[in-house]
């Protein structure tokens, strides 16, 4: 989780990502930017730096039709500022992929060869990564404002 967070902070600060297709105001009614709507809703699960992750009592499992293994909710100074989840096989992957291309138009891939696309969708970008090795999917909701402020030396 930390490899990956990191890894995911890199290419958005190195992506600059322009909405084509549809924008992201929040997550399962999660406002990105606000503070937690219900804290008793939520459940503290593990702090990385600046960001605090929770799950969510009563949660859905699944995304657009697509079981979910894991889905976190990451807030910085109280805020939601990154949603994580992660599915399982490559059909969850190409049912993930599927969605965001209809919904959010031409990813950018900063790597050929490499399943990792980044979609803008207003001030959330959304990465999708396909690990082969391990037939895991991984999906991020980056809220760009709060997170460049997690930038170290900002």
């Amino acid at each position: 989780m930390k490899r990956f967070c990191l890894a995911l902070f890199l290419v958005l600060l190195a992506v600059e990502v322009h909405a084509q297709g549809g924008f992201v105001l929040e997550y399962k009614g999660m406002v990105f930017g606000r503070e937690m709507a219900d804290p008793h809703s939520m459940k503290k699960d593990h702090q990385q730096g600046d960001l605090v992750f929770y799950t969510r009592y009563g949660d859905g499992r699944t995304f657009q039709g697509v079981p979910l293994q894991d889905q976190f909710y990451g807030y910085a100074g109280g805020k939601l500022a990154l949603v994580l989840f992660n599915a399982h096989g490559p059909s969850a992957y190409n049912a993930l992929k599927s969605y965001f291309d209809a919904h959010y138009g031409q990813a950018m891939q900063p790597e050929m060869n490499v399943k990792r696309f980044v979609y803008g969708a207003g001030d959330v970008d959304i990465q999708l990564n396909y690990d082969e090795s391990h037939k895991m999917a991984e999906v991020s909701y980056v809220y760009r404002p709060l997170f460049k402020q997690l930038a170290p030396g900002k």
